[in-house]
């Protein structure tokens, strides 16, 4: 895969953080504008090294994750996680939030989106490619502003979203380091998100240089996600057919998960492995060598067809290795469903895990946590239908999630979802959206703004508790980090 990379010296990425005295900083900026002189300097800043979104908290948060050691989980060894996985009201993030690197790493991306924005014009290069990496550059402002405005201010509620506190919003490169950034409401936020997307998407590229950096069908499919958590369905509806057919000339398709099934499975019972060690979970015991094949031979890279956006977790790694609750792994058809097949470890790798947890082992897929994947397209879809509930509509959602669930299991064994009822259909799309994006940030977001639509109390159990999370709860929204709030005239939104 080929990658663009530059490295840009601290007058850009790090201005925020310099302490200078006054008559020092007043030329930083200059100093570090003129460092940028090429188109292709510029476009050196689309992308980093390692372009991680640390959220694996989340996955606590949201049901989809427990931990390896069960003792540590009740005794609070690592309070941030074990907060999100109890739903403890009474722990205090705000105050033993030091840092927080999802934070930081997005507003640091966004200075180099800002410095791009701000300077490629007057840049020397070719035309095209400028119009090429401005309109990049903007697509992913956009999409670092909403990872932030989904972790750290309430959910998007069209009654409240412009009185509700939201974020710092930087529009362009700032002028020096004293200069503070102005926290806008939940509505400006978005309202500025969206004019990012509508600006990029005509000069977006069909196919992009490679998976790190955005394209076309990325930007329909971000503006349709714009749209859904804004529950302005039509809109999505439309962006996502839009998507659907950029990604023709983009070369994204469905990744085709059966593939891999029809190539081993017969080639293990030739070997003589049984066949119920190879189709049942229950038996994969019977031999670490069919489980193996399934967790290492499958393979699926950063440059999938099926990825729109490939993006980190908190390494290049995740979310491997973590622990998946048994809420989840029991939404699977384990005969059936090869994302548990191969992704699932069947039985757990520690005994101190808790009951029903286990762990995802997969070393050969890529499973892209922080980005984005054609799959979403489908979701989404299926998901507008559903909410329009006529009976043509619903069953339009069917389709998209047959289609969708034919590329992820064998077929003949899986359940082919059918249904009249409106409640059902969206139900079955929600479920599916916890199979398909399971072990993402989707989860999270997911529940931060169907709780707040719905008015929903979600519970779960652990050793024989129920616990529970009001969608009123301060949990929904992280706290931003304690030296955030020293740097700046932030207002908290959370505890």
């Amino acid at each position: 895969m080929k990658h663009h990379n530059i490295y840009i010296c601290g007058t850009i990425l790090a201005t925020a953080a310099m302490i200078c005295s006054c008559d020092d900083y007043l030329d930083i900026v200059p100093k570090g504008k003129a460092q940028l002189e090429t188109t292709d300097d510029y476009l050196g800043l689309l992308e980093e090294v390692s372009p991680s979104y640390e959220h694996s908290n989340f996955w606590a948060m949201s049901g989809e994750s427990s931990w390896n050691k069960s003792e540590e989980l009740k005794a609070y060894t690592y309070p941030l996680w074990s907060t999100a996985f109890f739903w403890d009201e009474s722990y205090d993030r705000a105050a033993n939030t030091i840092e927080s690197s999802l934070y930081n790493n997005c507003y640091d991306r966004i200075t180099r989106y800002n410095a791009l924005i701000d300077g490629i014009a007057d840049s020397k290069g070719n035309e095209a490619d400028k119009k090429t990496g401005l309109a990049q550059g903007r697509i992913m402002r956009a999409y670092n502003y909403f990872f932030l405005v989904n972790t750290f201010a309430p959910p998007y509620d069209p009654a409240t979203a412009y009185t509700d506190n939201g974020i710092i919003v930087r529009e362009k490169m700032f002028e020096s380091i004293e200069e503070e950034g102005v926290q806008q409401s939940v509505g400006y936020t978005y309202d500025f998100i969206q004019k990012d997307i509508d600006a990029a998407l005509d000069d977006l590229p069909d196919r992009a240089l490679n998976s790190f950096r955005p394209d076309k069908t990325f930007g329909y499919a971000l503006k349709a996600k714009v749209h859904l958590y804004k529950r302005e369905f039509e809109q999505c509806l439309n962006a996502c057919e839009k998507a659907l057919e950029a990604a023709k000339a983009g070369g994204h398709e469905l990744w085709d998960m059966t593939v891999d099934y029809k190539k081993y499975a017969p080639l293990l019972t030739q070997m003589g492995y049984p066949e119920q060690a190879i189709d049942n979970p229950a038996y994969m015991g019977i031999n670490d060598f069919v489980e193996t094949i399934w967790k290492s031979r499958v393979t699926y890279g950063y440059d999938g067809a099926e990825y729109l956006l490939y993006q980190y977790g908190n390494t290049k790694d995740d979310p491997f290795p973590m622990y998946v609750t048994k809420e989840v792994l029991n939404l699977f058809e384990r005969k059936a469903d090869l994302r548990y097949r191969y992704c699932i470890r069947y039985k757990a790798q520690h005994d101190t895990a808790p009951e029903g947890s286990q762990d995802f082992a997969t070393t050969g897929i890529k499973w892209n946590p922080s980005g984005m994947r054609l799959s979403e397209v489908y979701l989404m879809l299926a998901e507008c239908y559903a909410r329009k509930a006529t009976p043509e509509a619903i069953s339009q959602a069917m389709v998209y999630l047959e289609t969708l669930r034919s590329k992820r299991c064998v077929a003949g064994r899986y359940t082919h979802l059918s249904t009249t009822d409106a409640t059902e259909a969206l139900r079955f799309v929600r479920e599916e959206r916890k199979r398909e994006l399971f072990l993402t940030y989707n989860g999270f977001f997911d529940m931060r703004r169907l709780c707040r639509e719905f008015n929903e109390t979600v519970s779960k159990e652990f050793e024989g508790k129920t616990y529970t999370l009001s969608p009123t709860s301060h949990l929904l929204v992280y706290p931003f980090p304690v030296k955030a709030m020293q740097n700046s005239n932030l207002k908290q939104n959370s505890k």
